[in-house]
């Protein structure tokens, strides 16, 4: 079965790089591609999911799925509503307008807050600790550990990162991305966002 990614930007593909090949089963080969921000991957989704769509129609290529990662920014309803229309406006089928149990070929994952990937980092400490030993418990001192109720989640793990003695000159969220992904546990990361997108994959 081939996966490909929809994604906004380029250290979302960092990040799932090297998460989803320990989330899906080893039949399954993820291809990523990142469209350069929110407005460029909502702009291209119709022609995108179009020719998917002639994709899975042709011998050979039914087990085709798409993966859809968006950030709400704040429009969570509204952009949910933008996905799942253009999926149905290209015959596809979806997780969210699915039964259990049945077969879909998108699935939508969206967060709750900006800067997605940051809050599915803070949602699990010990991985941020694995990845920078220096990252010790009292950096994380009056943070709430609802990593989502933070409105700038980057801004977060950065100052956590800071007052561990990184990233003082600046932020470098490809960075990481690629350091802290590779240490993210399903059972223990309290994002729900990320549980979510978990729950889907396993469905694929």
């Amino acid at each position: 079965m081939q996966v490909e990614f929809l994604l906004e930007e380029e250290s979302a593909e960092d990040a799932l790089r090297e998460l989803v090949p320990r989330l899906l089963p080893a039949h399954c080969v993820p291809r990523f591609r990142s469209l350069g921000g929110w407005q460029a991957l909502l702009d291209n989704l119709p022609t995108l999911l179009r020719g998917y769509r002639k994709r899975i129609a042709q011998h050979g290529q039914q087990t085709l799925r798409i993966v859809v990662l968006l950030d709400a920014d704040g429009v969570a309803e509204r952009r949910l509503k933008i996905l799942e229309e253009a999926a149905k406006a290209a015959g596809l089928s979806t997780f969210e307008q699915t039964p259990a149990g049945i077969g879909f070929q998108v699935f939508n994952a969206l967060a709750i807050q900006e800067q997605e990937l940051e809050a599915w980092f803070l949602g699990d400490r010990d991985a941020i600790s694995a990845a920078y030993p220096k990252v010790k418990a009292h950096h994380f001192k009056g943070i709430d550990r609802e990593p989502e109720s933070h409105p700038k989640p980057n801004d977060v793990l950065w100052s956590v990162l800071k007052a561990a003695g990184l990233y003082t000159a600046g932020k470098r969220k490809r960075e990481w991305a690629e350091t802290i992904a590779p240490h993210l546990e399903t059972a223990r990361n309290k994002s729900p966002s990320f549980q979510y997108f978990c729950q889907g994959l396993t469905h694929l």
